[in-house]
């Protein structure tokens, strides 16, 4: 009995530190932008801007083909190192590349 409460409050406190590392952000627009040489060859990327509280990221996958973000949408990220990461369908996340941040105006 004593281990079944020890690891459901370990549990909870798992829980209750993956759920505090998630912000609420903003997608502010996306647009196909210029992104990574390859040679003398320049591909372009969808460039998604985020605005988490003050701070407006611009993140990327690399590919042009467009994610299911749309301007205005309200997401549920987390940054790690130079990475954010969006809570997507059925629990999995998707992980996008930070390649710019600036203060929101």
């Amino acid at each position: 009995m004593k281990k079944a409460a020890l690891l459901f409050a370990a549990m909870l406190c798992v829980v209750a530190a993956f759920a505090q590392s998630y912000q609420q952000g903003k997608v502010l627009k996306w647009d196909t932008e210029p992104y990574g040489k390859h040679g003398n060859v320049i591909r372009n990327a969808a460039v998604y801007y985020i605005q988490i509280e003050k701070t407006v990221y611009q993140m990327t996958r690399g590919t042009s083909k467009p994610d299911a973000l749309a301007a205005g949408q309200q997401v549920q990220c987390r940054i790690d190192k130079d990475h954010m990461f969006i809570s997507g369908e059925k629990s999995k996340e998707l992980k996008y590349s930070i390649i710019g941040a600036s203060e929101a105006q």
